[in-house]
This record gives structure tokens, sequence and C-alpha cells, in this order.
């Protein structure tokens, strides 16, 4: 099982393809199986990389704070890579935005796909899903049927549920362990900093604050684009050819000449 040993965390991750390298970042409902379909199209045209992020999946770390960001380019340190351009699934998406403001030398693009956004409060969560959740006798079982309902407004199979399940939702951390916020200003003041080509994709199924975010983006900062696909939050599970024919397009034309 290849891993890469970052600030203290053990890092899985794989690789496909040759060419520009395209580093993914799963979303906080699964792990990089989340990004599974979405490879062999990249592939095709990048070096593509995904990992799990630390206490996801099969990724460990220990007991205490940690920096998403750090992470990441703990990532491409280790991989002696120089730059590449980081693609994330909703939290992976934030801390994309993230990492291109704080490292724009190592980065040669960045996409949101259904992204977060530092700054922005699109929190979907009502307050009779709080109330549901306080109620439940299985903490765990309520806050999955929670989530499922929230980002998952198409339907829910097994694969999704599985997903679900490796992540530390469904195994909680220790207590006082979180990842620290990037420090300065967050990311939506920022936006016209933002000096690598972006691209933010949006799904028109998404809660209306996550929909908020692509035109954003788009508005504030210098090099950005925008698209909206039919899909829910599981965008690279509902359509992976579809969603990987943007993500190509975009990429393709913002690689650096080998």
């Amino acid at each position: 099982m290849p891993t890469v040993d970052v600030n203290g965390a053990r890092l899985w991750y794989d690789e496909a393809g040759s060419g520009p390298t395209v580093l993914l970042l799963h979303g906080g409902l699964g792990d990089s199986g989340l990004w599974e379909p979405v490879v062999p199209f990249l592939a095709e045209r990048f070096r593509t990389i995904r990992t799990d992020l630390r206490f996801f999946g099969k990724s460990t770390g220990p007991a205490v704070p940690w920096s998403w960001q750090d992470d990441t380019i703990g990532v491409l340190d280790e991989l002696r890579i120089d730059r590449a351009a980081v693609v994330g699934l909703s939290l992976g998406g934030k801390l994309a935005l993230d990492v291109a403001l704080a490292h724009p030398d190592r980065l040669w693009a960045v996409v949101g796909v259904a992204p977060g956004l530092g700054g922005h409060d699109g929190d979907p969560y009502t307050e009779e899903h709080e109330a549901r959740y306080e109620a439940a006798e299985d903490k765990i079982e309520a806050m999955l049927e929670i989530d499922l309902e929230v980002w998952a407004p198409l339907g829910a199979d097994d694969r999704i549920r599985e997903l679900w399940r490796a992540t530390p939702d469904a195994n909680p951390l220790p207590e006082g362990v979180e990842p620290r916020e990037p420090e300065g200003a967050p990311a939506k003041d920022r936006l016209g900093e933002l000096a690598v080509p972006t691209l933010v994709v949006t799904a028109k199924h998404d809660p209306a604050g996550f929909r908020e975010i692509g035109p954003l983006v788009a508005r504030a900062a210098p090099d950005a684009r925008h698209v909206e696909l039919e899909s829910d939050h599981y965008l690279t599970l509902r359509e992976p050819e579809l969603l990987s024919g943007v993500l190509v397009d975009f990429l393709a034309a913002a690689a650096p000449e080998e």
C-alpha cells in the first residue's frame, strides 16, 4: 500500500497516467474512492494522483491538531512534485482554494468541484436536522441519514453509504483533534488574489449556499470560470464522464508545456 509520511501522518495515495501532475482531494462524505470513476479519464492526459486526507480512508495520523494545507503541500514535497493542478471535491475544493492562495508557486491550476469556501456561510443543516440528531440514540446512523438527505437528494446506494463510513464522522476523532484554519483573512475575502487559472463546477441540486460559490468565485477571481452540471453533491459518481470532460478541457488549456 503506497503511503507518504507527512507532518507526522501516514497518508495513502495512488497514481495513474503520465503528463502534468493533477492532485485530487476528496470531500468530507467519503475518501479518495469518490474520485475513482474519474481517474481513468484524467489519466489519459495527466499524471493523476489521489490521496486520502488525514483520518479518512486508509490515512492515519496522531491525535493532535493539524493543517490540511500543510498536508497537501507535504504530499507534493514527498512525491517530489514542484507544481501541480489541485482539484478538490467539496471539502477538498475548499482546501484546494486555500492552498492556491497560500502557495500559488506550487500550483498551475486549481479546481473546486461543488466546493466549500472559507468565510462563506453555506451551512445547509437546519434546526430540524439538529433536533433529529440530538434525539437519536444511534448518533452515527442519524448523521448518515441526515447527510444523505442533504447531499444526495437524487438517491443513495450502497456505494455512497460505504464511502460515508470511511470518514471521521463514522469513526469519531479524539476530543480536541481538529484541523487548524488558515491564517489571515478567509478565502472569500481574498479571491482577487488567486494567481492561477481557476474553475468551479457547481452541482445543480446542491444546497443553495453551495450553489452561490461558483458565481461568486467567477466574479471575484481574475482568471476563473464557472460551470454548472446536472447532479447533486456526488458529481464524481453521478456524472464521471461529463465531469471528466469539463476537467480535461480546462486542465489541458491551463497545463504548462513539458
